[in-house]
C-alpha cells in the first residue's frame, strides 16, 4: 500500500489542488474518466463539509493506495456535528452516492472505492 499525505489550508480555493492530486493518483491506476469525476466530486464534498466543520487552519487529506481500492481519509469531520447540519448532511448523502464506502474514524470522514 501507498500512503500520501496532503496538508491544505482551511480555504476552499485549494480544493483544486486537492482534486488534481487525486486525478493524477487515479490515472496512475488506469480509472476511466467516470470513476474520476465521481472521486472528485466526492472528494470536494467532503472537504466543503470539513472547511464548515472544523476550527483548526488546515485540511489533512490521506491517500491510501492499493491495486484495486483507494482510501481518503479527510481530517477534522465529526459525525455529531455533520448530524447536525441538514445542509451538510446532504453533501454526506451524495458522497454515500458516489463511493463504495464512507464512515467515521475518530475525527476522520474516510471514503473508500474498490476498483
Amino acid at each position: 500500500m501507498d500512503t500520501l499525505k496532503y496538508q491544505i489550508p482551511n480555504d476552499a480555493k485549494y480544493f483544486s489542488t486537492v482534486r488534481l492530486m487525486l486525478s493524477g493518483i487515479l490515472n496512475l491506476l488506469n480509472r476511466n474518466i467516470e470513476e474520476i469525476e465521481d472521486l472528485k466530486m466526492a472528494v470536494t464534498e467532503s472537504l466543503n463539509i470539513s472547511l464548515s466543520l472544523t476550527d483548526l487552519d488546515h485540511i489533512d487529506i490521506v491517500f491510501e493506495i492499493e491495486e484495486k481500492n483507494i482510501k481518503i481519509c479527510v481530517s477534522e469531520i465529526k459525525e455529531e456535528k455533520l448530524e447536525k447540519s441538514e445542509k451538510l448532511f446532504l453533501s454526506k448523502t451524495i458522497i454515500e452516492s458516489l463511493v463504495d464506502e464512507c464512515y467515521f474514524d475518530g475525527n476522520k470522514f474516510i471514503l473508500s472505492k474498490k476498483f
